[in-house]
């Protein structure tokens, strides 16, 4: 019997800590057509005449959005930084910083009215958005342009109280906050320059300031991961809790020296790929378990395997040889107006992997300088390149190597030539961006 002092539990309160999934119920017309409601056209970037593609697998139909649809945009402010984090990429950097003019930028947001499909934009790139004087103004104008989310990337510690509430007033919408480490010893460490404290401090002032100022504010945590640090994982809860965030990004760290692969956390993952589609692998198919000690060393058995595991009939594995950019409509402008179709290509840098250096050259669809953004996205190279990339097929160099194809992204074995993308740690789902 129930307990009459026992407090029901608020049912609103219970759906709001649920995932959040829109159902749609559609009838199939006489002429066999399948109408879309509005809500579900925009989300796929369903315009008259394009083209959807249909997934089938298993029990399932998956319809993707058109990769034709510009729906998410990339913009680096600028390359510069206030920090010298010792995962960063820009420490291979020969290629100079700089910084997006106003200029430039208000010619951008002047063109977003000609994409009809974009939802979101995110100031970020390689630097620290910040770091450059008018970012509050970017956010303000992004705002006034289109009817977007828009987002910020940053490490955290020039976010002061007075810079935290002009974004606030700007209308920013979500803000990802780097934290390598959960504690002082180990994210002061690898994000040299930084305070822990300090950070902490300044994005639970900015909650503090959206609450008082009656804004609505999403806060993400990103987190590189790697040998130095990957106990803190274990308390990224608390850390959650702190800042109030609503998402944990994990990637593993980029490469960009031999010690730093052999800070690598998924190098045996890699390897594993080579004999995750042997003919004849058993698809293995989990119910919902507690992780305790009796289950926890069977569960890490099956895990070391995870490429045929699935948790109600719902894959473990991370997809591979698949670009998540291309996927999800998205296009980076750099700091000097150059246009990229994804994070990998949009500056030079250096990767190792298995102990070999491999020289990325950064790839440009356009310039905003000299065309508008929708000429660039609509261009034949730009869709081309866009259709080779989802078929993906670019030799497998990230769990082969050795050759003199690995040695830069300008050709593979298989024939392609550059950029090629067989050696790409995105899109074998090492590395991941917010």
């Amino acid at each position: 019997m129930r307990n009459p002092d026992e407090v029901k539990p608020d049912r609103a309160e219970v759906e709001r800590s649920m995932p959040v999934f829109r159902k749609f119920k559609v009838k199939m017309e006489d002429q066999g057509r399948l109408p879309l409601p509005p809500e579900v056209r925009e989300k796929l970037g369903a315009a008259p005449g394009s083209q959807l593609r249909l997934v089938i697998g298993g029990d399932r139909v998956l319809v993707e959005p058109d990769i034709h649809a510009l729906r998410r945009l990339y913009l680096e402010p600028t390359s510069g930084c206030n920090l010298k984090c010792q995962t960063c990429i820009r420490n291979t950097w020969n290629e100079p910083f700089g910084s997006m003019s106003f200029e430039l930028f208000e010619r951008s947001c002047q063109q977003l009215k000609e994409l009809p499909f974009l939802q979101s934009v995110m100031l970020a790139g390689f630097g620290e958005p910040l770091y450059h004087p008018e970012v509050v103004e970017m956010v303000r104008a992004l705002k006034k342009a289109a009817r977007v989310s828009v987002e910020i990337t940053t490490n955290g510690t020039l976010l002061n109280e007075q810079l935290a509430e002009r974004l606030l007033e700007a209308g920013l919408d979500r803000l990802w906050v780097s934290f390598d480490g959960t504690s002082e010893t180990s994210f002061d460490d690898i994000r040299r320059g930084a305070s822990f404290r300090l950070v902490l401090k300044n994005v639970q002032k900015l909650r503090e300031l959206a609450t008082e100022m009656n804004r609505t504010l999403a806060i993400g945590i990103s987190f590189v991961v790697m040998r130095d640090n990957i106990d803190d994982i274990k308390n990224i809860e608390e850390l959650i809790r702190e800042v109030g965030a609503d998402q944990v990004l994990i990637s593993n760290v980029l490469p960009y020296t031999e010690e730093m692969e052999r800070k690598m956390l998924c190098l045996l993952a890699l390897t594993c790929e080579t004999f995750a589609s042997v003919p004849g692998k058993p698809k293995i198919s989990l119910p919902r378990l507690d992780i305790n000690y009796l289950t926890k060393e069977p569960i890490y058995h099956l895990l070391k395997g995870y490429q045929n595991l699935f948790m109600i009939n719902n894959a473990i594995s991370a997809p591979t040889r698949s670009c998540r950019f291309i996927k999800d409509g998205t296009t980076f402008v750099r700091w000097d107006g150059k246009v990229s179709p994804c994070m990998a290509l949009l500056h030079e840098h250096i990767t190792y992997l298995y102990g070999l250096e491999r020289r990325i050259k950064p790839y440009f669809a356009g310039d905003l300088n000299q065309k508008s953004l929708a000429e660039i996205w609509n261009s034949k190279e730009y869709h081309d390149f866009r259709e080779k990339v989802y078929e993906f097929d670019f030799s497998p160099c990230h769990i082969c190597g050795g050759c003199s194809y690995f040695e830069s992204n300008e050709e593979d074995c298989f024939g392609n030539t550059f950029p090629v993308c067989g050696g790409c740690l995105w899109a074998q789902g090492v590395i991941q961006c917010p």
